[in-house]
């Protein structure tokens, strides 16, 4: 199943995270993906340039 976003799905978090290791054991000049998420539109995993977001703590 394809993702409605477009990006590249992956299975599962351990087939993304070896495509995460691969890019960032690369010399590629593409940009550099840091992390692997879960993806609530397709419930498959895409692969990310951006920093984790953090939450606010709640007052």
């Amino acid at each position: 199943m394809a993702c409605p976003t477009g990006k590249q799905r992956f299975r599962d978090d351990f087939e993304a995270k070896l495509a995460l290791l691969r890019v960032t054991t690369s010399n590629s000049p593409r940009r550099q993906e840091k992390r692997a998420y879960h993806c609530p539109h397709c419930h498959g995993w895409h692969l990310t340039s951006q920093a984790k977001k953090h939450r606010k703590a709640r007052q």
